[in-house]
């Protein structure tokens, strides 16, 4: 809430020693509403909420019809988190009190903080209208609520006009521009950031923002060059460095990347995601026994987070280090037991390890957990096999269809199974038009696994006909 806090001490010192004075009993004093506001203030700002409000009590009871009072007693309602009663009062106050544009602001507040949007917005208004020499504040405490709860184009209808009455106001500015950036207006974004660089070539803020609208362009040298700047002007800008090196991954650089995830992590901030980064650049580089270094910092940094356990078991698996992905696996099961691709990755290592029947169970629960994932009913069709050669591959292909009728990869694999086994091209046809017409995306990743397929559907004009009326790709 906006309230201008800042009381000079030395000015009130003698009614603050009163009123403690009267706080521990010894004396009654009374004061003014001025000698009350003046001491309410000094309390606020050293953010001594208990005494601010019980010298507030103090005067209200001395001064009950003094409705600056009243209206700080509101404000303080609203730090308490009692916005219904803070409301009830200041509508009771503006009845009386029709110019007072602090009492509009921070009714508006009150009545953004609890969903009441256009009812804020005209209180808003009305504390503009009513505002002289404060109206450039205010215009900004508005700003700043409107972007704390997401209220980005009420913050650009306000401040369009405002920048341009108050053209040398920074952060107006930089709220104007924050609005943008959240709306996707990348361009007025950027341009309001210039703006306010042009007049604050030294703001740090601004050219971290600028940077974050580079990379949503995928500019990423002019990324680079914002956070440069911003390292200039503060070399410990965590969100900088971090971002700086995720931009040098983007640009195809991950060595030079590894450099600045480490000069953050030596900041003392959180090494999580710096240590899966720095893991992945080494995988891009080819230094596997760095990468493996740094994955396994990652899951022992934090055992909850799933992606570092994702990439370390792939790791572990397309190196072919069984011993230590059959204890990982195993322990990444313990915490994220309901998840699929952990069951896939465990059956991808019990493959690696020549246990097809254990990595039976494992690829039927992902199957189950999605029916419409070819990769899973592939898999499992494939090991199935193995497993059970004498099983009639026919029932298991009937069952999966009746299970799962609307399952796309379900009937993917029908269709091959028809193709490819039983030369039965009616049947081929028939569940080769359901899984297009479910997903014809799929049909890329389908031929990548039967790659024989693609002639005989080009061969076939039956076939043919079916893929060109459901084309895998819409334009």
């Amino acid at each position: 809430m906006h309230e201008s806090w800042q009381t000079n001490y030395n000015d009130i010192k003698e009614e603050i020693e009163r009123f403690e004075l009267m706080e521990s009993g010894e004396k009654t004093f009374y004061f003014d509403v001025h000698t009350i506001e003046n001491i309410f203030d000094f309390y606020t700002d050293k953010f001594q909420f208990d005494k601010a409000e019980r010298v507030l009590l103090i005067g209200i009871h001395q001064h009950p019809d003094a409705t600056s009072l009243q209206a700080k007693q509101a404000i303080l309602l609203m730090e308490k988190g009692d916005d219904p009663t803070a409301i009830r009062l200041m509508e009771r106050l503006i009845r009386v009190e029709q110019s007072n544009p602090e009492m509009f602001l921070n009714l508006g507040l009150a009545y953004l903080r609890n969903n009441r949007v256009s009812e804020s917005i005209q209180f808003f208004k009305r504390s503009l209208e009513q505002s002289f020499d404060e109206r450039e504040e205010i215009l900004l405490d508005i700003a700043v609520y409107l972007n704390q709860q997401d209220q980005y184009k009420q913050t650009i209808s306000f401040l369009k006009p405002g920048c341009k009455a108050y053209p040398f106001n920074e952060s107006l500015l930089f709220e104007l521009a924050y609005a943008y950036d959240k709306e996707g207006n990348v361009v007025k974004g950027r341009e309001t950031y210039e703006q306010l660089l042009s007049l604050n070539p030294f703001s740090e803020n601004a050219w971290y923002n600028l940077g974050i609208l580079f990379i949503k362009n995928e500019e990423y040298d002019n990324a680079i060059a914002c956070y440069d700047y911003t390292l200039a002007l503060n070399p410990e800008h965590a969100e900088a460095l971090f971002n700086k090196a995720n931009s040098l991954v983007s640009m195809g650089q991950p060595l030079e990347a590894i450099d600045y995830y480490i000069e953050y992590i030596s900041f003392g901030y959180d090494p999580l995601l710096p240590y899966h980064y720095i893991a992945d650049c080494y995988d891009q580089t080819g230094n596997h026994e760095m990468a493996l270094r740094f994955y396994r910092l990652t899951v022992k940094a934090d055992f909850m987070y799933m992606p570092a356990w994702l990439n370390y078991l792939a790791h572990l698996i397309n190196h072919s280090l069984v011993d230590e992905a059959l204890i990982a696996s195993d322990e990444a099961l313990k915490h994220f037991s309901e998840v699929g691709e952990i069951w896939y990755l465990r059956a991808r290592v019990l493959l690696l390890n020549g246990d097809f029947n254990g990595a039976l169970p494992a690829l039927q629960f992902c199957f189950e957990e999605d029916p419409d994932s070819l990769r899973n009913i592939y898999e499992l069709y494939q090991v199935q096999k193995t497993v059970s050669p004498r099983k009639k591959s026919e029932r298991m292909i009937k069952n999966w269809v009746k299970s799962y009728p609307d399952s796309p990869a379900v009937h993917y694999l029908a269709t091959s199974f028809y193709l490819l086994e039983e030369r039965d091209l009616n049947q081929a046809a028939y569940h080769l038009e359901i899984a297009l017409s479910e997903n014809a995306d799929e049909y890329d990743f389908f031929i990548d696994l039967f790659p024989k397929i693609e002639k005989m559907i080009i061969k076939s004009k039956k076939l043919s006909t079916i893929l060109d009326n459901n084309p895998p790709y819409e334009f």
